[in-house]
């Protein structure tokens, strides 16, 4: 399934809100998987090549907001159990790695 282009518009926006929100760059979420910020920016651009890669960065903010007592700004197109897509590999997300 692919994104339209409003849809990757509005992805990487809330990617943006969001860390913003906790007060995190992508060499902080970079850091915590043990990568580069840039890395980090390809996949929050939507650029990674690695369709699981968005929905582990999205769980990780996901997890911040709920340990920080915050409310997050909602993903309009990632929603969900990525477990329920068909096309995405739940084991690359249960594996919890940004490569």
């Amino acid at each position: 399934m692919s994104l339209t282009s409003q849809q990757r518009e509005n992805t990487i926006r809330e990617f943006r809100e969001n860390m913003r929100l906790l007060g995190l760059t992508a060499d902080d979420i970079g850091a915590d998987f043990g990568v580069d910020g840039k890395t980090v920016e390809r996949i929050i651009g939507l650029r990674s090549g690695v369709l699981e890669y968005p929905w582990i960065v999205r769980g990780y903010l996901l997890d911040k907001a709920a340990a920080a007592g915050v409310t997050p700004v909602p993903f309009s197109a990632l929603r969900g159990d990525p477990h329920d897509y068909w096309f995405l590999d739940g084991r690359v997300i249960d594996a919890n790695r940004l490569d």
